[in-house]
């Protein structure tokens, strides 16, 4: 089903995929591991960090942390080709993908032995992938995959449990992609369409190849302008679809509400307006969507004690009500907001790229900013740099955070960085952090 109206548009998130700068060590540290072979290191609850910097005293790969004891247990622990970059954990923490920037390959890790089980060379890169709970097919959006005789654009199909990719499914500038949690609707956000299209799908989740169904278009006035991400109800009857506007190029920023009971003849529901929407997540009945204006004084950081020019926005929609539950602006920081978590203790951890940093002897301020709904308090890290992962620790006070190369331990009870004997120094550049157990 392709919901809209075509027309093209700019993306809005850079990639993170670079090459590998063999031979040169980034970041700090000096840890040798004492074990280079993947033989499992026997913690039980783990986090896995991606990190792609090789040289003569480091490796590429998935460096193991022990998330009881915030230790670095064994670096790396999985080899995944020679650019580890943005991860996706299955739901039953069975399997968990890894995209290999420089060759646009996805590698396949099983969890309980710490190995790559195999890798699948994509057609181009990719900058978004889903898997499904029981861990048994993944996606992937590729948005220049070659399609014959229409636009460029897949979302590729991976059988996780043969390490294959079935057949793809055309979709012109696939870019970002959501799956619902049952595992039957999969939203594709194109770069090149003013469209949101929604695929629904049988046999996912099972050995067998899934199949797949694309469709009737909505009419032209269904209200989309620059759909880039979505998130899913709990019970997968709803999608809220988040539009950019602005901030894409286009006019307005909203959310809409779309009713998939029947995925054949999704309803629309009424947009509401927030003032940027670039990601969000839902949890419980909140939505937290986040974005930054492109112009003032939308975008102006009054209110938020801080010398930088320019902020972000960050906007709470109850789902039941429909309506934006804040009623003053929760000023974050600007950037592109593209990595969000939300804690068991209702702390808002919310990740941006190319925002104002601010370096002067007053303050210190990076991407990274911490909503706490029960004080309507906003705290932004001091680390300078892009926010590429942000991972709950399930069960304590704790959240890991990817800034700039660097692994982050906050504490969810203060909104503060563990001290630093609590820190974990990852040496190369750490690009992505997901809990394993």
């Amino acid at each position: 089903m392709i919901l809209g109206m075509s027309r093209s548009k700019n993306t809005v998130l850079t990639g993170v995929f670079v090459a590998v700068a063999l031979g040169m060590l980034a970041g700090c540290g000096g840890y040798s591991p004492p074990n280079q072979g993947n033989t499992g290191s026997g913690v039980k609850f783990r986090a896995f960090v991606s990190q792609n910097v090789s040289s003569i005293r480091v490796s590429a790969g998935l460096d193991i942390v022990d998330a009881t004891l915030d230790r670095l247990v064994r670096a790396p622990g999985v080899t995944v080709g020679v650019d580890p970059t943005f991860m996706q954990v299955a739901a039953n923490k069975k399997s968990t993908l890894v995209f290999d920037g420089l060759t646009s390959s996805i590698y396949v890790v099983t969890n309980s032995s710490e190995t790559a089980a195999g890798h699948v060379a994509l057609p181009d890169f990719s900058e978004s992938m889903a898997i499904s709970t029981d861990g048994i097919v993944g996606f992937a959006a590729v948005p220049n995959a070659p399609v014959l005789g229409q636009s460029a654009g897949t979302v590729e199909v991976l059988n996780v449990t043969t390490v294959a990719l079935n057949t793809p499914i055309p979709t012109p500038g696939a870019h970002f992609v959501v799956l619902s949690p049952d595992n039957t609707k999969l939203l594709v956000f194109s770069d090149s369409l003013n469209t949101v299209t929604l695929i629904t799908l049988s046999n996912s989740g099972t050995t067998s190849s899934p199949n797949w169904v694309v469709g009737p278009s909505l009419p032209l006035t269904s209200g989309f302008d620059h759909p880039i991400w979505g998130a899913f109800s709990a019970d997968s009857s709803t999608a809220f679809v988040l539009n950019c506007g602005p901030e894409c190029g286009g006019t307005t920023a909203s959310v809409i509400p779309l009713n998939l009971t029947n995925p054949s003849s999704p309803i629309l529901g009424t947009p509401i307006a927030v003032p940027a929407a670039t990601y969000g997540v839902i949890f419980g009945s909140q939505l937290y969507v986040a974005g930054t204006p492109p112009a003032a004084p939308n975008n102006s950081c009054a209110g938020a004690n801080t010398t930088a020019l320019t902020c972000g926005r960050l906007s709470v929609i109850d789902t039941n009500a429909l309506r934006v539950t804040n009623s003053n602006p929760i000023v974050i920081t600007d950037g592109t907001h593209n990595r969000m978590a939300v804690t068991a203790d209702n702390q808002v951890f919310i990740g941006a790229q190319h925002c104002f940093d601010v370096n002067i002897m007053t303050e210190q301020r990076g991407c990274l900013s911490i909503y706490n709904p029960s004080q309507a308090k906003v705290v932004v890290g001091t680390d300078h740099g892009d926010v590429t992962g942000i991972a709950v620790v399930t069960g304590r006070n704790e959240v890991y955070v990817i800034e700039n190369g660097e692994l982050r331990i906050w504490d969810t009870t203060t909104d503060a960085l563990r001290p630093p004997t609590n820190q974990i120094d990852i040496s190369g550049q750490a690009q992505d952090v997901a809990i394993v157990d």
